[in-house]
């Protein structure tokens, strides 16, 4: 995928935790000049320590330990372009160009966008996670509906093989939560969701069960998965589960240990370069995750990893069969 002309490379990547960044060039561009720029020169042999797990913070990276795809990388997802990702798909309302994020407000000064956001500017303004459920089935179909056609942006797509797509630096404002924009930064889970009753049309088209248990099955008009060749996506649970959300019984098949196993990396990552970003999400006064929308108060006082369904009335995921403690737990001991 072609990234659009841009101003200047990131240079710096940090292990989370190191107070030394191990500095490289590694091409990747962003289109506003606000970005670390260490001072070395770019070489051939820098290159070589990337190793493809790290996400871009304020225009550094930082090792996470799952793959992770950027905008920039061959087969990325790059919200920067004004472009459709997918022309061929669209036919006319391929021409219609546009962003699809902007700035972050909070760090505006006398209202203007700051020409340069640094680490410690977001890590004093972004302080919330929302998880998102795509209900496209892959990050390739989100990021094609999200960009195409709705005129949106995320900063993660996790799809169904563990493989987590940047979109955006963090620094950027991404449009995917209404009021928590601002202040967060937000994941689609490829999912196809929840729903009212168990023999939802979503869940038997979507899902088959051979010798090995439940799977999932892409609909043949998808020609073009962007899945690992040969994955098979089975949910972690291989049984329906069935809980509440905003006082709605729903059914949902759960998320795939791949995607667990990503998800609760990139989180504990997030925490660490972004401490405000707690490790943990709101409770209910019996200990267990809430399964409604915050109130307003409440919501303007909580920082942490949140569900769509915390920010907004009318949304119910990750769902009921997300299971926050994978995602919540801290990281096994070396």
């Amino acid at each position: 995928m072609p990234v659009r002309p841009a101003s200047q490379p990131l240079r710096s990547v940090v292990s989370v935790g190191s107070v030394l960044p191990l500095l490289l060039g590694f091409g990747c561009t962003v289109p506003h000049d606000s970005v670390t720029r260490p001072g070395l020169a770019q070489t051939e042999s820098s290159f070589a320590a990337r190793r493809g797990d790290e996400i871009a913070v304020a225009g550094r990276l930082f090792h996470t330990g799952a793959r992770v795809v950027l905008w920039c990388d061959r087969g990325g997802y790059d919200a920067y372009r004004l472009e459709p990702a997918f022309p061929a798909e669209l036919g006319e309302k391929a021409k219609i160009l546009g962003e699809r994020y902007g700035h972050r407000r909070s760090l505006e000064v006398d209202g203007k966008a700051p020409a340069r956001v640094t680490l410690e500017d977001l890590q004093r303004v972004v302080d919330q996670f929302v998880i998102h459920f795509d209900v496209c089935g892959t990050a390739r179909q989100c990021f094609k509906i999200l960009h195409d056609h709705r005129k949106l942006s995320v900063h993660f797509l996790l799809d169904v093989d563990g493989t987590i797509y940047q979109t955006l630096d963090l620094r950027e404002r991404a449009w995917h939560a209404t009021k928590a924009n601002d202040r967060a930064v937000g994941i689609e889970i490829a999912h196809i969701g929840a729903y009212p009753h168990d023999k939802h049309k979503m869940l038997v088209d979507w899902y088959r069960r051979d010798e090995q248990g439940v799977y999932v099955k892409l609909p043949a008009w998808m020609k073009e998965t962007g899945l690992r060749p040969g994955f098979v996506g089975r949910p972690a649970r291989p049984e329906l589960i069935e809980g509440v959300v905003q006082g709605e019984r729903l059914w949902q098949y759960d998320f795939t240990p791949e995607q667990y196993l990503a998800l609760a990396k990139l989180t504990r990552t997030l925490s660490a370069v972004l401490p405000e970003i707690r490790l943990d999400a709101p409770r209910a006064a019996d200990g267990t995750v809430r399964d409604a929308v915050l109130g307003d108060t409440e919501f303007e006082a909580y920082s942490g990893v949140l569900g769509h369904y915390h920010v907004q009335k009318n949304k119910t995921d990750p769902g009921p069969a997300f299971d926050w403690s994978r995602v919540l737990a801290p990281a096994p001991a070396r």
